[in-house]
């Protein structure tokens, strides 16, 4: 039975996990949503920890543990912890960016960590006295966690769209307690009393489990508010809502987010407009990904209606083509706003980019519009078509910062010089941005056409690139032929009161003259930025300027990452010398969970070496050094992949539950098979396992470049393959150490901790890896991390 129970509960607590990392998207922020992961891997590691201490004071733990009754009461523990943690979670004032100014909200974080931890700590209580038990079928134990595990990253998929988030946490979390409900309670001792206590036993796990059913009915039949995840306060749904007459009409969920529609007669959204514009905007309905991403939809029931689209900044594009013949439009990140002012120029066809499957929908049925469901880079690699205009829309979160673990693949290198390629030989290239103070984005952009220009062969990129700001918005324009009539951006800009930032033989005079800063601070810049382009000096320009501004590619696609951590210093006084605004960016919050979590982690593992009294035996060196690099090379593997796969299918969700599933399910086969393996195979599986990653680190990119141009069919089914080499041997090393370097339950309950606590750091360093050097050194870091597992292992007699 132990089997069956950790197939379910890895399962439940694996699709718990995915969900949270949902609830997070939606009532915190996308960038929080990695610290799941570490809680899970905590939960896990704390209960080795447990077991390992346990193991100080009771030497037949695992004997005593293995008992049917004593699972089934971890199952009762689990099913309550998970749906309380939920609960509380959704219901306490926890705010993440109020921590600086509130210390109250530091105790509503422990809480909400602590709960949240203690499902997974249940599982891990089953796992771990699964293999202290039964040492010789590890490999077994091994394969029912993680194909349990790979089951319940697939589930989701399924089942969001009918329930939601909130009810499908709580029915999945009592998954488990189908061995309570319908498996016996193990048998006392043969006497004459065994019948009657064995009816009490089972009277009381089949109550317990038939009154946890009958409560978790009522919570979602009654209590809907409990169990309903609601945005961030500072999101854009949230502040919606708190207008008069405004409603939400609609909401669909699933695995690639939550769309709620919103009808309100508050609603204006046309970033960019000009004041010179006075009259009424169309009407407007929204739809909105997670409570944030406004995308726009204007009710355009006549050509008038369409007027204000050229009183707008993204529209001067549009003047340097005229009667464009078609238009492709690339929307993400939210907007609208390029549709109308596709049509306003009249365009005889209009293609429409739109990743997300349901809001794809939306625009196809209110525009009446023929529109393609494709990640922008797909589409692009698989479309031998030429347009005269390709319009990028994307506006980023509503809170500035919060975007900056965001991976996003429409602005790098490689992805301007897909769109120059796509243009016909006088087409134009529109990018519509937020803009910030201090300049950090625009530069970027500005860099980022500069080098893909130079790539094809432009001799003088700065030529072909225009920019124009109002307040809070930029336009970003680049002409495949140089833009050598200036007046037409020069006399749209003084008629609307737009500011002119970069054109060919601007003066300082001519900027900063309607939407006046201090300075022209934006003009300024990107003015040493060309000149230092020009000298050969672009590099020395990104290391001194404050912020990482330097254009990124598709191993680095982090657009809304600026961070300098030698810059800090001045960053903090630049930012007004406010310590709480450091908090807004996602990076500072990785900094500080990992130095939290770099401290829990010693604690779980000092714990135990200090409750070993003197004469015992403590887990030796070597094996802790195996167990630590194990858990951190699968940790890099696997967020290797994850990362890598948003290229591939275009959205970290479905990548994240492709990888995890197919990983998993592969390392389940990988811990099978080493149930043949004898211990002299041990290094030689780690030599094939580091030979496949060098492969996987050479090769991928090579590879991915050709997945995107096949059918989706195609590309999920080779996606999946490229998995099962590295996690069929991935399998490999954590159940045989677990057999063949263990000798007794106590250093395997102290392993399963060290390779959870391992796991956690190299989760959330694999973070702050990617956004400073690159997707790329995650696996190189996994690499590196199995070469010192085969040191250690070596190390052993």
């Amino acid at each position: 039975m132990i089997f069956i129970a950790v197939f379910l509960l890895s399962l439940s607590a694996l699709t718990f996990e995915v969900l949270l990392t949902r609830v997070f998207s939606i009532a915190q922020w996308n960038h929080l949503s990695f610290m799941v992961i570490s809680i899970a891997l905590f939960g896990f590691a704390a209960s080795g920890t447990f077991l390992n201490i346990l193991n100080t004071r009771q030497k037949d733990w695992s004997e005593r543990f293995a008992t049917v009754d004593w699972i089934k009461a971890v199952i009762i523990l689990y099913c309550v912890s998970a749906i309380a943690a939920f609960i509380v979670l959704n219901q306490i004032p926890l705010d993440y960016f109020r921590l600086p100014l509130e210390p109250v909200q530091t105790l509503y974080l422990l809480i909400a960590y602590l709960l949240l931890a203690l499902p997974f700590f249940f599982t891990g209580l089953i796992v771990s006295v699964a293999y202290a038990y039964i040492p010789e079928k590890t490999g077994l134990v091994y394969c029912a966690s993680m194909a349990g595990s790979a089951c319940g990253a697939i589930l989701p998929i399924a089942l969001l769209p009918l329930f939601g988030e909130g009810r499908l946490i709580i029915f999945t979390a009592l998954i488990p307690l189908i061995i309570v409900l319908w498996t016996e309670p193990e048998p006392a001792a043969k006497h004459i009393v065994t019948a009657s206590i064995f009816r009490k036993k089972r009277f009381v796990m089949q109550a317990s489990g038939l009154g946890i059913f009958l409560i978790a009915g009522l919570i979602v039949l009654s209590a809907g508010s409990l169990i309903q995840v609601k945005p961030s306060p500072y999101k854009a749904l949230s502040q919606m809502l708190q207008f008069p007459d405004t409603r939400i009409t609609a909401t669909t969920a699933g695995i690639r987010g939550r769309i709620d529609s919103v009808k309100s007669p508050y609603i204006r959204f046309a970033p960019g407009l000009s004041l010179k514009y006075t009259h009424t905007l169309p009407g407007q309905w929204v739809s909105l990904k997670d409570g944030d991403d406004p995308f726009v939809f204007y009710n355009l029931l006549h050509p008038a209606q369409e007027r204000f689209a050229n009183f707008t900044l993204p529209y001067a594009g549009y003047l340097l083509a005229p009667d464009p013949e078609n238009i492709l439009l690339i929307q993400h990140g939210g907007g609208g706003l390029s549709i109308p002012c596709a049509m306003a120029a009249g365009a005889a066809e209009i293609t429409i980019v739109q990743e997300h499957p349901q809001i794809a929908r939306l625009v196809r049925d209110h525009y009446k519009v023929s529109v393609v469901n494709q990640h922008p880079r797909t589409f692009l690699a698989r479309s031998d078509k030429h347009f005269r205009i390709i319009h990028v829309e994307n506006w980023g979160t509503s809170l500035p910062g919060s975007a900056a673990l965001a991976q996003e693949y429409l602005f790098t290198i490689e992805s301007f010089t897909q769109y120059l390629k796509h243009l016909k030989e006088d087409g134009i290239l529109i990018i519509a941005r937020k803009l910030l103070l201090p300049p950090a984005d625009s530069i970027r952009m500005w860099a980022a056409a500069y080098e893909s220009l130079r790539s094809i062969g432009i001799e003088k990129p700065a030529h072909h690139i225009a920019m124009l700001r109002n307040w809070s918005t930029f336009t970003l324009i680049v002409s495949v032929h140089p833009l050598s009539d200036n007046k037409v951006l020069k006399e749209f800009a003084r008629n609307r009161n737009f500011d002119l930032v970069h054109l060919q033989g601007l003066a300082r005079s001519e900027a900063n003259r309607f939407n006046i800063f201090e300075e022209p601070f934006h003009f300024l810049e990107i003015k040493r930025l060309a000149e230092a382009y020009r000298l050969g000096t672009a590099k020395d320009y990104f290391k001194t300027y404050p912020l990482d501004v330097a254009p990124q590619t598709d191993n680095r696609p982090f657009p809304g990452r600026f961070l300098k951590w030698l810059q800090l210093k001045a960053l903090y006084k630049i930012t007004g010398s406010r310590f709480y605004s450091l908090f807004m960016s996602g990076e500072i919050v990785v900094a500080v969970v990992f130095v939290e979590a770099l401290v829990v982690a010693a604690l779980l593992l000092v714990l135990p070496l200090t409750a070993i009294g003197k004469g015992s035996p403590k887990p030796s060196f070597a094996n802790c050094l195996y167990f630590l690099a194990v858990g951190a090379g699968f940790m890099f593997v696997e967020l290797f992949f994850i990362k890598k796969y948003i290229f591939i299918f275009g959205d970290p969700v479905v990548s994240f539950t492709v990888v995890l599933a197919g990983v998993l399910a592969s390392s389940g086969l990988g811990g099978y098979w080493s149930q043949r393996i004898d211990p002299r195979s041990l290094r030689l599986t780690l030599t094939a396992l580091i030979a496949v990653l060098a492969l996987v680190f050479f090769g991928l990119d090579l590879l991915i470049q050709h997945i995107i141009r096949l059918s989706m069919i195609m590309r999920y089914l080779i996606a999946i393959l490229l998995l099962v080499p590295a996690g069929l041997l991935a399998g490999l090393p954590f159940p045989l150490g677990m057999r063949y370097l263990l000798k007794s339950p106590g250093e395997r309950a102290y392993a399963w901790a060290a390779n959870g606590c391992a796991s956690v750091l190299a989760s959330i360093a694999a973070a702050q890896i990617a956004l400073s050097l690159g997707i790329p050194t995650i696996i190189a870091c996994g690499i590196a991390a199995y070469m010192l597992a085969f040191i250690s292992a070596k190390m052993e007699p």
